[in-house]
């Protein structure tokens, strides 16, 4: 039925459906009729009925083949709709709209590449229909193929260039590849085209967060959350951008009401955590980290956050713990391994340092911080040679690691430890030597904070010019 019909009209359609076939019980175009009627009024189960019996009066039926496999999927049986439509390609190999359908419930089982199989042969038929395109583009995301499915949508829009839907799609999508000016053009063709969902102002508004058009960001974030006040990550996301907006009290008023709401949201008591930590509030840091894993006890950031607040405060057995807590989540931890010898080395602790770097090693046996820690280990049992060794791999396979651990090092350089590096050196340890009198000194962290701010200098210009881009897009 192409018209919009009245229920009275779909109601005489089947009384007059069902006086014909009274009058001839193989009419297969009255309960064909009929059953179509009944699909408008949502009773599938009796449309399915008429349907079958059509099909059982001429087996090659294409219509009411289809329109019994419609049926089925509409009462929750997707094998039999499956069958059904299959029958309706095996009489009409051209008919594109079961081949879409059978794709559609492959999909919903996983079975994505034969859905992929079934939307190409759709698309060899009919390659102007979008929601082909779509199934495409939904199959290449179960897949984690994102780059597919965007151009799938790109499809769409050769032939509508005012999808609302693939706009949104494309926005999301380039978000996520980091395209950042695509995600924002996308975003605002939406927009434009009347779109005003919490989806596409949250991703216009992430966007402009990671473009550093804070202005920008908050607006579309606050019009997200106008949108849909209940949407948890709206409300963390508008919370970080009023942090990269320097506001740091907006933030933390943001996170507490959508605690009001929601109180069983870790992510903004870890946020909390976090914001606490960096105002030097180390006690109320921790606090927030421990309501954060009275909800989920596995948070990892939580755990590992607890470790370093712990460390900073001088609390080892604390800061210890934690870490161990950590290994019990992943025990590949990289950072936890490295930080229980750190702490044990710190204690004085020797042998148990030992102990757990061994294991590192058996872990993770070319991270260079271990390399750097085995040094350290030498060096406080005064076995200088196997310390400067231990340091020349490390220094191979990060040279910037001495820098890294700058402060570390410099303790570990006081009194004269590095002098009996210096005699106990060979030719080839002199570039290392260099490098440890550069940290000790000092020169080598300034060297980095010029280098950095070169850097910065660069990534200003960089973000000035994609600024401009993105501002240029709509004016």
């Amino acid at each position: 039925m192409s018209m919009k019909l009245t229920r009275e009209q779909i109601r005489k359609i089947i009384d007059d459906m069902q006086k014909q076939i009274e009058k001839n019980p193989r009419n297969k175009e009255a309960y064909h009729d009929l059953s179509v009627a009944r699909m408008e009024l949502g009773q599938y189960d009796l449309a399915l009925q008429g349907f079958l019996k059509a099909v059982e009066l001429d087996p090659r039926f294409v219509s009411a083949t289809y329109l019994a496999g419609i049926c089925y999927a509409e009462l929750g049986n997707p094998d039999e709709a499956v069958e059904m439509w299959k029958k309706t390609v095996n009489l009409d190999k051209r008919h594109d709209n079961a081949m879409y359908f059978i794709g559609k419930i492959y999909g919903m089982k996983g079975m994505w590449d034969m859905a992929i199989h079934q939307f190409n042969q759709a698309l060899k038929v009919n390659d102007e229909m979008p929601q082909y395109y779509q199934g495409l583009a939904e199959m290449n995301l179960a897949k984690g193929e994102l780059q597919q499915a965007v151009d799938q949508w790109h499809k769409i829009l050769t032939i509508d260039e005012k999808n609302l839907q693939a706009h949104i799609n494309l926005s999301a999508a380039y978000l996520d590849l980091n395209n950042l000016e695509s995600s924002v053009r996308h975003g605002g063709i939406a927009v434009s085209l009347g779109a005003t969902g919490a989806t596409v102002y949250y991703n216009l508004g992430m966007a402009y967060l990671f473009a550093g058009m804070h202005e920008d960001s908050l607006k579309y974030l606050k019009l997200a959350k106008e949108a849909d006040p209940e949407d948890v990550a709206t409300r963390l996301s508008l919370g970080e951008a009023y942090i990269a907006k320097g506001e740091r009290e907006a933030a933390i008023s943001e996170w507490h009401e959508l605690l009001e709401k929601a109180p069983n949201t870790p992510d903004a008591l870890y946020n909390l955590g976090l914001a606490a930590a960096q105002d030097g509030k180390g006690e109320e840091a921790i606090s927030f980290f421990d309501q954060t894993l009275s909800i989920d006890p596995n948070y990892l950031p939580a755990i590992t956050n607890k470790g370093i607040q712990y460390y900073l405060d001088g609390r080892w057995q604390e800061s210890l713990r934690e870490w161990e807590n950590v290994l019990k989540i992943d025990q590949r931890h990289t950072q936890a391994l490295g930080n229980i010898v750190e702490i044990y080395l710190n204690q004085g602790q020797l042998e148990d340092a030992k102990r757990r770097l061994d294991h590192a090693f058996d872990v993770h046996p070319n991270e260079a911080r271990y390399h750097y820690l085995r040094g350290c280990l030498a060096l406080k049992k005064s076995q200088v040679k196997d310390a400067l060794s231990s340091w020349q791999q490390a220094y191979k396979l990060d040279p910037e690691i001495f820098v890294t651990y700058a402060t570390h090092v410099q303790e570990m350089l006081s009194g004269d430890k590095f002098e009996h590096l210096i005699a106990a050196g060979q030719t080839e340890d002199q570039e290392l030597l260099q490098k440890l009198q550069e940290v000790k000194s000092g020169q080598a962290v300034q060297k980095i904070i010029q280098a950095a701010k070169v850097q910065a200098e660069i990534q200003k210009e960089e973000k000035k010019s994609l600024m401009q881009k993105l501002k240029s897009l709509f004016h």
